[in-house]
């Protein structure tokens, strides 16, 4: 039986099945359109796996796989002992959930030799068309006055979008336009929300696509005159970029006026004793310690995903004269919060102590690892795009700077996309066995590659 056809149709679902996700006012859910998306999601990744079973730990992303698949059977224990509510326990589940079907499917698509077109082409559907529901939404549907409209707008495709951004203008041969209006989607939806930690966003994305075209200088996989070309893509970007700066400058002008109070005259700073937004963190992690040190044991396993928390009393008067206006108020909305925090790592700790941390922590690293060793594989594989080979590490530097201040696991598409871009890797990985392997058969190399 040929599964190329089905298997291509159940990832595409798949990618696509929380395109048209969000997060509802006051961190609601389970509205129609998200039962949909999960049993779309669900349905899809069993029938992959199914139909690829055979490839579903094939080395060496499947260690990845793995290790986050044994992570995530501890959760429901951990949950148990702590007495979390099943239903708080399956919300903050659902994102990692998906990261580890995600990983499966890439796992899977890349070793049963599907190409890669077919996992980043509804990645990026999705992504974009994720972007627009989000502002659509949070303006039409919520009802948000543009001018008002904040953390509804940012969608967590956003650091995949400036990932695929940056490394096609770092590497890409052509003039990349697709990756421009994808980055200029994603660059909107910040500059409305006026989202400062973008610039960290940006930053790592930048400072990740500079590492990999040395790496891929250091390699010779680029050809002679490619900085050349690169001078002239980055005027073209640069004058995209002014064009649309100035076109945003003028149809909403008071944007440039929310970004100049955010960054110097933020509203309830003048009574506070730090930036509003570091409070709430503050707020939310001295919780976290203060919960653990209650039992002392936790700090080893956690409190359980879906575990309530508190924003502590101590920065309540504060943060009640930047949110509020009123101390009673602040003090209800805060008292019992179950939504999985505002940062990756201090939740990670909370949820599952130690050993979450550890988890995460390994997590991240070997997909980074992974992922920017992968790119040594074009010296094998000189037919594989190179902005493509080096996109999954830059997309990872961006979520991973995200992650210091924003939990890309707060919505279910944001496991979903973690997951498909931790493991893009193993095409190329695998791209190069099959190189290797014609070798062995042909006893020649590819045109180009390298021995």
């Amino acid at each position: 039986m040929n599964t190329r056809l089905p298997l291509q149709v159940c990832v595409w679902v798949y990618c696509l099945s929380w395109a048209f996700d969000y997060r509802a006012a006051g961190g609601g859910g389970g509205s129609a359109i998200q039962y949909l998306s999960l049993a779309f999601t669900l349905a899809s990744a069993t029938g992959t796996i199914i139909l690829g079973l055979r490839q579903l730990l094939s080395l060496p992303m499947g260690w990845i796989a793995l290790g986050w698949g044994l992570y995530l059977l501890s959760t429901p224990v951990v949950a148990a002992v702590n007495h979390v509510s099943l239903g708080w326990y399956f919300k903050n589940t659902i994102p990692p959930l998906l990261l580890f079907t995600s990983l499966c499917v890439t796992q899977i698509a890349a070793s049963c030799g599907l190409h890669w077109k077919h996992v980043l082409w509804p990645t990026l559907i999705a992504g974009t068309i994720n972007v627009l529901w989000k502002i659509f939404y949070a303006l039409v549907i919520a009802g948000i006055p543009v001018h008002e409209v904040r953390v509804e707008l940012l969608s967590p495709c956003l650091p995949f979008l400036l990932g695929f951004l940056f490394s096609s203008l770092a590497l890409q041969r052509q003039v990349p336009w697709l990756a421009i209006f994808v980055g200029a989607l994603a660059t909107l939806s910040y500059a409305l929300s006026v989202t400062r930690s973008a610039v960290f966003i940006v930053g790592a994305a930048g400072g990740a696509a500079f590492l990999t075209w040395w790496l891929t200088l250091r390699l010779r996989v680029l050809p002679r005159g490619f900085g050349r070309i690169k001078l002239v893509h980055a005027s073209v970007a640069a004058g995209t970029a002014l064009v649309a700066g100035a076109t945003l400058a003028l149809a909403f002008p008071f944007v440039i006026e929310r970004w100049a109070e955010r960054l110097f005259y933020t509203a309830g700073k003048e009574q506070s004793s730090a930036d509003p937004s570091a409070l709430t963190r503050y707020a939310e992690t001295k919780s976290f310690i203060d919960l653990l040190n209650r039992e002392p044991l936790t700090w080893l396993y956690g409190k359980g995903l879906g575990a309530t928390y508190y924003w502590d009393e101590s920065y309540a008067v504060e943060l009640a004269e930047y949110t509020y206006g009123n101390e009673d108020q602040f003090r209800s909305d805060s008292a019992a919060v179950n939504f999985p925090g505002h940062s990756i790592w201090t939740y990670a700790i909370f949820s599952g102590g130690v050993i979450g941390g550890i988890c995460y922590a390994a997590l991240f690293t070997t997909a980074a690892l992974l992922s920017y060793q992968s790119i040594r594989c074009l010296r094998q594989v000189p037919s594989y795009p190179v902005e493509i080979a080096c996109m999954p590490f830059i997309c990872l530097m961006a979520y991973l700077s995200q992650s210091l201040t924003i939990n890309p696991f707060i919505e279910r598409s944001g496991g979903l996309m973690l997951g498909l871009v931790i493991g893009f890797p193993q095409f190329l990985f695998a791209a190069a066995w099959q190189a290797q392997r014609d070798v062995k058969l042909h006893g020649k190399l590819p045109f180009g590659a390298v021995e």
